[in-house]
């Protein structure tokens, strides 16, 4: 096992120690322990720390809105009537059809 020292935690500023393991390159506290179960940054793995749907939709419709932008953007190179309201008319039907049922 090959180990690291002197480097420190990015997030919580702890010494931490690099270990080659058999899932790859991981931190460890000078004292053997893992560093992910001490960070207080870590983020629960059982779930608390999911998004929330109202998140969720947000995501979607900055992501729906920016695809519509591009795609646009695209088809102004070959159609001059293209408009920037028909950035929201593509957003709106983009993000009709990622929320129908059964997309999940």
């Amino acid at each position: 096992m090959t180990t690291a020292t002197g480097s420190v935690c990015r997030s919580c500023n702890t010494p931490i120690e690099w270990r080659d393991t058999d899932q790859g390159r991981r931190p460890f506290n000078p004292d053997g322990s893992r560093h992910q179960d001490s960070t207080p940054y870590r983020k629960p793995a059982n779930g608390n720390g999911a998004s929330s749907p109202a998140r969720d939709r947000a995501i979607a419709r900055m992501s729906a809105l920016r695809s519509a932008a591009i795609f646009a953007g695209h088809r102004a190179n070959v159609d001059e009537s293209v408009k920037s309201s028909d950035v929201l008319r593509i957003a709106e039907a983009w993000l009709a059809w990622l929320e129908a049922p059964g997309r999940e």
